[in-house]
């Protein structure tokens, strides 16, 4: 189908449904929108960090909801994010496709297939390809922009407000475009677009593909700063006959223009890979210091009524349970507050030592003053105080969104090096409004993200008011 420029402003779902707990004080929240500023690095440097980056499991990038892929090209998608569209039909996830041009720019010269003829065609190539790496259930929207010149035409704008649109109607959580410095202006349109409907959406994740930034010098100017990178597994074979369906562009179609493009072998053996890569857009905005929090306890000594809310005692109970009949030498609850969780795992002997931190120093003090015995309490901010261990079970309990990627980044780490190997990762998340850049879902996602394949899902509690992940270290 063709795009419909219309569309109204319209929200499908309240994200924190009357009776949920707010998880800020009204008017407390030092969460601030702003726009991304682009730091930019030597591509060099961005490779090397991708080299060393972790295998993330693709369906955690993309979140619980539907995917929106930004194609410049009929091919894109197929060359540089196949293991998104596998993900997509194993999952059988709603998925948009967003053609940005028909590709008839290609073979200009020739007479036997004009550029209509040659939009028709490479439209359905995309459409076999897309439907051989398994997703015939695609909701496809062609913009029918100018090759070559998408980005400088009026219709890229106008595609905003209905793709907005669409991605509320159908829950995208996830938009994949090619990065911003990925060496073309139809590629830089399509990245465009996917910051544009950040912008009015920004708790969408952005997923950076790379198409043909194997063009670029090493000392070659390159958006990083606000980004990290991911490696991400493909089916190389699915790939490969997928691409076959490309046949315009390998040299099999149009027989008059001998100075057309077509797909060099070098860029076809590069990309001929077990392994994609993507790129995690920082989500805009910042997230609260340490003023939000003391804030919060000055007013109230407990304002989210920790030991009494049947929230609370359902979020506890519920962490316990997915625990089973499991027993821990030494827990870590991190963001502890008052050290409710870790206390509840001590006095039914699911742990036998635990150790909280928390940054507010008042709550600490008070807590102190009745811990049970064998919970050690600690002041601090993380990531950079993390208590040393070693833990055989980490708990994150509402506490992942409150900080940037960097710092989760850090955390991952800094994690890492204090369990043991076969630790448990307990991770529960508020899944009403919390005012962060990072809504809880996705601060969870990216984290686990981060340790790769060595940390396993193990079981996952779905609740309407919260989700808990428990996860295994198998480094």
């Amino acid at each position: 189908i063709r795009l419909s420029l219309v569309g109204s402003e319209m929200c499908i779902r309240d994200r924190s449904a009357a009776g949920q707990p707010r998880r800020h004080p009204a008017g407390t929240c030092g969460y601030r929108q702003r726009k991304h500023r682009r730091v930019t690095g030597p591509y060099g440097a961005w490779s090397d960090r991708v080299e060393a980056a972790p295998v993330a499991d693709v369906g955690v990038l993309v979140g619980d909801g539907a995917l929106m892929v930004i194609a410049p090209h009929p091919d894109d998608e197929t060359i540089a994010c196949s293991a998104l569209l596998l993900d997509a039909a194993r999952r059988r996830r709603p998925l948009i496709i967003v053609a940005l041009t028909d590709g008839d720019g290609s073979h200009p010269g020739s007479v036997a297939v004009p550029p209509r003829r040659l939009a028709e065609i490479r439209a359905g190539e995309q459409l076999a390809a897309v439907e051989a790496l398994g997703c015939g259930h695609a909701e496809w929207v062609r913009l029918g922009l100018p090759d070559g010149a998408s980005r400088w035409d009026a219709g890229r704008a106008a595609a905003v407000d209905p793709l907005v649109e669409r991605c509320r109607q159908l829950g995208v959580t996830a938009v994949a475009a090619p990065h911003p410095d990925d060496p073309h202006p139809d590629h830089h349109a399509a990245a465009e677009l996917a910051l544009d409907l950040q912008a009015r959406l920004p708790q969408l994740r952005i997923l950076f593909y790379e198409v043909w930034t194997c063009r670029l010098a090493p000392d070659a100017p390159f958006r990083q700063d606000d980004l990290t990178p991911f490696r991400v597994t493909t089916d190389r074979e699915a790939k490969r006959q997928a691409l076959a369906f490309h046949a315009s562009q390998l040299g099999h179609v149009v027989p008059d223009d001998p100075a057309g493009f077509t797909l060099p072998d070098w860029f076809l053996t590069l990309h001929d890979s077990d392994l994609e890569r993507l790129s995690w857009l920082h989500m805009p905005g910042e997230a609260p210091g340490a003023a939000h929090f003391d804030a919060i306890y000055s007013a109230s000594p407990d304002p989210w009524d920790v030991r009494t809310s049947p929230y609370e005692r359902g979020k506890r109970d519920a962490a316990r349970a997915l625990l089973g009949d499991a027993r821990f030498d030494h827990a870590l609850e991190a963001g502890c507050g008052e050290g409710c969780l870790a206390g509840d795992l001590l006095a039914h002997g699911q742990a036998r030592r635990a150790t909280g931190i928390d940054q507010a120093a008042d709550i600490i003090e008070r807590a102190q003053r009745s811990a049970p015995q064998g919970l050690r309490l600690v002041q601090g901010r993380l990531p950079d105080d993390l208590p040393e261990g070693p833990y055989d079970l980490v708990i994150f309990s509402e506490l992942l969104y409150y900080l940037p990627e960097k710092d989760l980044e850090r955390l991952a780490g800094l994690t890492r090096m204090q369990m043991v190997p076969g630790a448990a990762m307990l991770i529960v998340s508020y899944l009403g409004d919390t005012e962060t850049p990072l809504d809880a879902p996705a601060g969870a996602d990216f984290f686990i993200a981060l340790f790769g394949p060595e940390l396993q899902p193990v079981a996952r509690h779905g609740a309407e008011r919260f989700r808990i992940d428990l996860l295994r270290w198998r480094p």
